[in-house]
């Protein structure tokens, strides 16, 4: 560092250099910037910039897809513009719906979450939710055609349910609140299976089960695109008062505890700002299975 001394006019050289010596050893601490305070700036400016949040979704057309490494779908989409206009990084991982449960009942500090998932009770206990991103149709019962004559004009869960039909559901899914509260209230046996959905249709049509129930957006779409399970497979609308017919069911991101409130009111600004025309899922009409 260089300094600027005031010319000794009278001093003798060899003296000006001394003085001039000693004030640039005097005057160096003031000069010189304090380690402490570079150090706390250094941390202020890492703690204002957002911290990378991981999006975790699995395989579910129309809601998430993964092709090739590449993911999208209807809910990735969405919360990919609220996060842009949030100006909070992500990344998305593909990992399956029961591991994502877990992580977030085990790990309180996990910054991540997760989108599409129905807000409830027992959820609440180790997660947080953001304001709606979607709103589904109600669910519908799929069932084999020749175990949907044996129902006859039953349309109602509570009557599917003691029919005799054997249900098989996907493991660790909500269907709303009130068909799980059916479902939990129901003796008839129930089976839960790990596989995903599509997988649960061909044991449907292979026989191996009679019945599960499905979102409409999501029956309708994997039916589509299979004609041996649309002609082996019928879809039912649930009727009744514990289907709440008529009322879309809404999907949040589930978050873990390690994504802070601050974070989540970005999170709903961005929803407002950019989902406030949050259209309602639609099935595109219930295809015509079976004969």
């Amino acid at each position: 560092m260089h300094v600027c001394l005031p010319r000794c006019a009278s001093v003798p050289v060899t003296g000006c250099a001394f003085a001039a010596t000693l004030l640039c050893l005097l005057l160096l601490p003031l000069l010189l910037p304090d380690p402490a305070l570079a150090d706390t700036d250094i941390a202020a400016r890492a703690s204002a910039a957002p911290r990378e949040l991981a999006i975790l979704a699995f395989h579910r057309p129309p809601y998430y897809t993964f092709d090739h490494g590449v993911s999208g779908g209807l809910l990735i989409d969405a919360v990919r513009r609220v996060l842009d206009a949030a100006h909070i990084p992500y990344h998305v991982v593909e990992m399956p719906p029961k591991r994502i449960v877990a992580l977030f009942e085990q790990d309180a500090t996990a910054h991540a979450c997760s989108p599409g998932w129905y807000r409830t009770r027992e959820r609440e206990q180790f997660a947080r939710f953001s304001a709606p991103i979607y709103r589904n149709q109600p669910p519908v019962a799929v069932l084999r055609t020749d175990a949907a004559h044996r129902v006859g004009g039953a349309r109602e869960l509570t009557g599917l349910l003691t029919a005799g039909l054997r249900m098989v559901l996907r493991d660790g899914f909500s269907y709303s609140p009130a068909l799980d509260e059916t479902l939990a209230r129901s003796r008839a046996p129930v089976y839960r299976s790990t596989a995903d959905n599509a997988a649960l249709l061909e044991m449907l049509a292979s026989g191996r089960y009679d019945m599960t129930l499905m979102e409409q957006e999501e029956a309708t779409e994997l039916l589509r695109r299979s004609p041996r399970l649309l002609q082996a497979l019928q879809l039912v609308p649930l009727a009744g008062q514990d289907a709440l017919t008529g009322q879309p069911q809404t999907r949040h991101l589930m978050c873990g505890r390690g994504v802070d409130e601050a974070t989540m009111r970005r999170i709903d600004d961005a929803i407002a700002a950019v989902l406030d025309a949050m259209p309602v899922g639609a099935a595109g009409g219930l295809p015509q299975a079976g004969p």
